[in-house]
């Protein structure tokens, strides 16, 4: 049987008239168009929201990044009946399993999204991992709000304490979070400070990540940054798949502004700003070799183009 969700998003392509939406809150340019083969744009359907850049535009390594745009009201599907809006890909085809080690590595520069007071923050995502539609992300790397975050005093078996207040963009298990209940004392599921949005502002990140999205204790999570690690969780990351159902972690980066009622409450028909964000290089393997954007490029690997 349909469900309700299908039919709302069928009803929305039906209404807005758009050639490119192909049901499950998925648009694709014509003929998948300049879209990255093996993924879909999700409930992104603006023009401006993914493209190809080539220089002068910021590329990492070779000849051609992905520039991602969201504007003020960019929403698609079942975004547009919910405080969210986003220009996000999805991964189609995914070598992740559960309870599988697997690297991730890209590179990421922001272009001008500003940092958010804590009443105001879209909660936006820079990349999340996700078991199934209807789950919470198992991973997301999201911007906080300025002062957000109980990270001196939060339980350090799931998060790590830091001093640091200026780094906004973190690694939160959202799916944990929920289903454990996570409070205060473990920071609401946020485990880990990476960078400043702010502060490194018309510079690329590399970033690798390495987990197993275990379902159980044995699931780890390291991160680093430019090199540096920042991140090095144990514990459980699934929760709320069961592992005897081969569900497969999904991919998926861009820019996802996943909760506004704060904006909208603080800053009330105030715009949001328009922001624009860069990926390059973004690759999947087995070893920190295979994905890690420096080490490539120190052994003289091929750009990812």
């Amino acid at each position: 049987m349909t469900s309700t969700r299908h039919r709302v998003v069928a009803i929305l392509c039906s209404l807005t008239l758009l050639a490119g939406c192909v049901g499950d809150g998925l648009w694709k340019g014509p003929d998948n168009g300049p879209i990255p083969r093996g993924t879909e744009l999700l409930f992104s359907p603006a023009p401006h929201a993914f493209r190809r850049a080539t220089a002068p535009e910021p590329v990492r390594r070779g000849e051609r990044s992905e520039r991602f745009e969201l504007r003020n009201g960019d929403c698609g599907g079942s975004d547009c009946g919910n405080p969210r809006y986003r220009a996000e890909l999805r991964n189609v085809s995914d070598d992740a399993r559960i309870g599988q080690d697997i690297w991730y590595g890209w590179s990421f520069l922001n272009q001008n999204v500003p940092s958010f007071s804590e009443d105001s923050a879209l909660r936006n995502v820079f990349g999340q991992w996700k078991v199934s539609g209807d789950a919470r992300a198992a991973i997301r790397l999201i911007q906080m709000g300025r002062g957000a975050g109980n990270w001196r005093g939060c339980d350090p078996t799931v998060c790590r304490q830091t001093n640091d207040t200026a780094s906004d963009l973190v690694i939160q298990l959202d799916d944990m979070a929920n289903a454990k209940g996570w409070g205060d004392r473990q920071n609401d599921g946020h485990i880990c400070r990476l960078f400043s949005l702010e502060q490194t502002k018309g510079r690329w990140m590399d970033i690798v990540l390495n987990t197993n999205f275990g379902a159980g204790p044995d699931g780890y999570l390291n991160v680093w940054v430019n090199g540096e690690q920042k991140c090095a969780y144990r514990g459980q990351i699934v929760a709320t798949a069961d592992p005897g159902l081969k569900a497969v972690p999904n991919f998926r980066h861009g820019i996802f502004a996943s909760y506004t009622e704060r904006w909208d409450s603080t800053r009330g028909a105030a715009p949001k700003p328009t922001m624009v964000v860069y990926y390059d290089e973004i690759l999947s393997g087995r070893t920190r070799g295979d994905v890690d954007t420096r080490l490539r490029e120190m052994s003289g690997l091929p750009p990812k183009d």
